[in-house]
């Protein structure tokens, strides 16, 4: 009897703790429904031009993936092929992103296609009211500037030539080398510029092409922002992020940035060759 009792004693408290589960179950399968509902783009959420647009543009960005793939696996071939196929098939990716946001998308969507991963640097650049896409008249002229020469003068380093390169293209002056080497005293810009030149002079173009992106990461940091406009002028900012702008940045990542700048070494091989190899 002793343990009859027992048992049904035990029963009330497991029976409490089933209805307690159940009901936990079903609070959370509401929360989980919520959220899946909260968490689905609808007309009401996101209008079907930036759906669209969203889609294209991820399209777009892995065009611009594969040409800087290719672009780097060029990176030993002999003479200007590699640059000329660069200079030639960036037209287009160019322009059809540059149709995107110039008619068939609102510009108060545009930061529904904004990367999670570039959204700090769009933020960083909204106070200085920077259009964060290019007008077709922008990307035109853009196209049709010619890469950089740079001529490394005496006791110029493979550090000084690659940023000689990097500002030139990032819409800085080449003049201001002086005031390029005052980005050096940053510990990060440094070690990043030394494994962008290591990468380069062992020939290991597809390594290079990521040390790039890691340096441009650096370069657009608050710290070294700070140092540009200090050395280069206040407007420096400002003509930096138009250059990213230009080659949609903002929206596609670094690859079409960084195969410009692949390119420019290539251009510069002669030229550069005591330093980078």
């Amino acid at each position: 009897m002793v343990a009859s009792r027992a048992g049904r004693g035990r029963a009330a408290p497991a029976g409490g703790r089933r209805r307690l589960l159940l009901a936990g179950l079903a609070g959370a399968s509401v929360f989980v429904t919520r959220l899946a509902r909260a968490q689905t783009f609808t007309a009401t959420s996101i209008s079907q031009a930036a759906q669209d647009a969203r889609r294209d543009v991820g399209q777009l960005g892995r065009r611009a993936d594969d040409l800087l793939r290719r672009t780097a696996a060029a990176g030993l071939e002999q003479g200007g092929a590699a640059v000329r196929r660069f200079r030639t098939e960036q037209v287009s990716l160019a322009r059809d992103l540059a149709a995107i946001f110039n008619g068939r998308v609102a510009e108060d969507d545009w930061l529904l296609i904004v990367p999670t991963r570039e959204l700090g640097l769009v933020l960083t650049m909204r106070p200085l009211v920077i259009r964060l896409a290019p007008k077709p008249a922008e990307v035109e002229a853009a196209l049709k500037e010619p890469l950089p020469q740079i001529a490394p003068q005496p006791g110029d380093s493979a550090d000084d030539v690659l940023l000689a390169i990097v500002l030139v293209v990032s819409g800085l002056p080449h003049s201001g080398m002086a005031a390029a080497r005052r980005l050096k005293s940053d510990a990060g810009l440094t070690e990043a510029l030394k494994a962008v030149a290591g990468a380069v002079q062992g020939q290991h173009y597809g390594l290079a092409a990521l040390e790039l992106q890691h340096l441009m990461n650096m370069l657009v940091l608050p710290r070294t922002i700070a140092i540009i406009n200090e050395r280069f002028g206040p407007d420096a900012e400002r003509t930096l992020y138009k250059a990213l702008t230009v080659r949609f940045v903002p929206f596609i990542g670094w690859t079409y940035f960084v195969t410009l700048l692949l390119a420019a070494i290539y251009q510069n091989r002669d030229t550069t060759a005591p330093v980078l190899r």
